[in-house]
Order: C-alpha cells, then structure tokens, then sequence
C-alpha cells in the first residue's frame, strides 16, 4: 500500500482524533468511500495499520543501525540516539490516546506495547557493551525509564505547549546526557 494512504490517515486523525470519517479519508485521497473500504475493512483497521506503519518507520531506521557489523557499540550508540524519529506521525497518535483509550483499547495498549518496547534495541547493545567493558556500568532498568518517561513527555502536547522545548530538542539534549553525561571528563567516575 502507498505510504500516502497512512499519512493521510494521520491527518484525519490529527485533525479529529477517532471521529474522523471513511468520508474524510476519501476527500483527503481524492477518491471515494468505496475505495477506501478496498484497502480497509473498517476504521479500526485503519487506524491499526498506521500505527503500525508509524512505528514500523521508526524501528526500522534504528534496526539499520543497531544491525550494522561494521560500527563499534559505541558508534551504533550514537548513532541510534541521534536517529530521531519523525515527531508529527507519533506525536499525532499520542495526542489522542485518551480517544483510543475509550474507543479503541486494544490499539490503546498497542501504541503503549510499542512505546514500551522501542528503547528495547539499544537497552541490549548497552548490556553488551557493558559487558565487553566499553561501556560502564548502568542500572539498564532506570536508563529504560528515563528514556520512556522522556519520550512520553515530548511527545505530550501540552507539556511542549508549555516548555520552551520541542520534540527534537528535547530528544538531542536527552541523548546528549546519556551519552556524554553532567559531569566534565575530568570529574566523570569510573
């Protein structure tokens, strides 16, 4: 399927969060409802398909890094975190969590699932590189939390609405502090 159709479904849903219609959907592709219901077999597939789509984007690029032989653990690292994913396609979905929550919970606990996984990759290259001893040592759990609970924010609305922050310069400083920390190189513990 063209990737045009999903973030066209990403427009729709951007602009009314569950509400909007197979109408609305045709009128943005320029084509009818029964078109649409030949790629779809309802709003809910719909919807499923883009957040696939969405994050399919987004652990692919990082699957391209993380799977190349020929990088060190501290470069895949680094190149991971400055990987940074497309704002508006996840951010459109997470805007309306509360939508999918009422009216869609399996997709609800889908988008969460993938949210809850997407640091997954990089969490095991830090394990590996903690164990072949070119990285320190760092409790992974707590690094997971801070980089869920970090995404999740930036990826709020009203949080970015409220910040002098956006998305991407709040995932560059975020990657800035784990890999380089606070403290200046001559201060930094083993």
């Amino acid at each position: 399927m063209d990737n045009n159709v999903y973030f066209k479904i990403l427009k729709c849903f951007g602009a009314k969060g569950t509400r909007f219609t197979t109408e609305d959907l045709a009128r943005e592709l320029g084509t009818s409802k029964r078109t649409v219901y030949a790629y779809f077999s309802s709003k809910d597939e719909m919807i499923e398909k883009t957040i696939d789509f969405v994050f399919t984007e987004i652990t692919q690029s990082d699957t391209d890094i993380l799977e190349d032989a020929e990088l060190s653990v501290q470069e895949k690292i680094r190149l991971y975190f400055q990987n940074i994913p497309d704002a508006y396609s996840i951010g459109t979905i997470i805007r309306h969590m509360d939508d999918l929550q009422r009216y869609y919970p399996r997709l609800y606990e889908k988008v969460n699932h993938h949210l809850d996984t997407i640091w997954d990759g990089v969490i095991e290259l830090v394990k590996e590189g903690m164990n072949h001893q070119e990285l320190r040592k760092v409790d992974t759990v707590i690094l997971k939390l801070m980089l869920n609970e970090t995404l999740r924010k930036l990826l709020d609305y009203e949080y970015i609405a409220n910040h002098p922050v956006s998305f991407e310069s709040g995932i560059k400083a975020m990657s800035d502090i784990v890999l380089y920390g606070l403290m200046k190189e001559k201060f930094v513990k083993d």
